[in-house]
């Protein structure tokens, strides 16, 4: 039997490597494994009105990034699983992404809850977790925040209300729920070093239909400026009572009120008044120079979703997914790897990861990162949210 000689061999492998090529079938970097990232999303349920634009970013991101080559020269996917806004199901959701899917991180939930129920997995299982609803905790060593905490929002408003609207006693008005508890937390342990006090604090359940009583003992207190920890949908309920008061005092208002549903019911109550209401600068892009840089990633990522999805209007929430992944794009980079571990000691020293809601700079002692620069405050007119003149 004659041996094949290696020239031979050699030979064949060049003339169909030739005859790949020239068909355009051989794609290197189309043919190197992806690296895998997670995505905990509350698709359905009570959270949809947040996980359905959330995926819908992330989904777009990747698809351009994968069109400019992908990653570390690999392609990049990410595996969504819509925990149907249940904590239970995202906590399984992530365990499957983690042991089954082998994912290198995971983004979410999209609920506070999920976050919560997601975190043990990730911290058991030594896979980085990249929050994007606003959770306040102490330093986790696998989990990291692309959001502004409510704690930390909280002094950006004192900041505004002290300085901006020179008001130096305050009511401080909040939800029973967490929301509003961490953000009143922040309140009062941050406004002395704001030069502000704190004259009287009133609480209400999110579930409340009438906050008239809460409203008549602040009004009594004479406040120069209320803060307002809470929701929409109770902040609808105390824009109705505010004005059967007959109110006129500021209110500064935290980002969860600042929704299309609240401008629908409660702008043309408001028109006019003194409210101003944080949110990230995204809601009043079109406002903002074309240099700014929450407008340099706002106007490519609507276009993309437009195109995409045919969303002829602004998919607010879709922020979150656009920052939960730019921060682990980010991390990756740093890291030059989809190692796990090192992606973690990467991302604990990654700087300027510019976001919708400010620029994140993780440190070994701070896993939020995020500064709050792009919040700003809004008030109500013509029907839109507008940024206040000379404010």
């Amino acid at each position: 039997m004659k041996k094949k000689s290696l020239l031979g061999m050699g030979a064949t492998v060049s003339i169909a490597l030739i005859v790949l090529l020239a068909a355009g079938t051989w794609a290197p970097a189309e043919a190197a494994e992806p690296i895998k990232v997670g995505a905990v999303l509350s698709v359905t349920g009570r959270g949809g009105f947040l996980g359905t634009p959330q995926k819908k970013a992330i989904t777009v991101m990747v698809e351009d990034l994968n069109k400019k080559g992908g990653l570390l020269g690999r392609p990049l996917e990410v595996l969504f699983e819509d925990d149907q806004s249940d904590p239970t199901n995202a906590a399984i959701a992530a365990t499957k992404l983690i042991r089954d899917k082998q994912v290198c991180a995971i983004i979410g939930g999209s609920l506070v809850v999920s976050c919560m129920a997601i975190m043990p997995v990730c911290e058991r299982e030594e896979t980085v977790q990249v929050m994007i609803a606003p959770v306040t905790i102490p330093v986790k060593k696998w989990v990291f925040s692309a959001n502004l905490t409510d704690f930390r929002l909280s002094q950006v408003m004192l900041k505004y209300t002290s300085e901006i609207l020179k008001a130096k006693r305050i009511a401080l008005l909040n939800s029973s729920d967490t929301y509003g508890k961490n953000g009143a937390q922040g309140v009062t342990e941050n406004a002395a070093k704001y030069g502000v006090s704190v004259m009287t604090t009133e609480q209400f359940e999110p579930s409340d239909t009438s906050m008239i009583p809460q409203l008549a003992k602040v009004k009594a207190a004479k406040p120069d400026a209320i803060i307002l920890y809470a929701n929409s949908t109770p902040a609808m309920v105390i824009a109705k009572n505010y004005q059967q008061l007959g109110m006129e005092t500021i209110l500064v208002g935290a980002a969860g009120i600042a929704t299309p549903d609240f401008l629908k019911s409660a702008g043309k109550l408001l028109e006019g008044k003194p409210w101003y209401l944080f949110c990230p600068k995204d809601i009043v892009a079109d406002e903002l120079p074309a240099n700014d840089p929450v407008r340099i990633i706002y106007e490519p990522l609507k276009k993309a979703m437009k195109d995409k999805y045919g969303d002829t209007e602004w998919q607010a929430m879709g922020r979150n997914g656009y920052d939960g992944l730019e921060v682990v794009i980010r991390g990756l980079q740093a890291a030059g790897t989809d190692n796990r571990a090192a992606l973690r000691d990467a991302l604990e020293k990654t700087k300027n990861i510019q976001g919708f809601v400010g620029v994140y700079n993780y440190s070994p002692t701070d896993h939020e990162g995020c500064d709050g620069s792009a919040f700003v405050s809004v008030i109500m007119k013509d029907g839109k949210y507008r940024l206040p003149p000379n404010k």
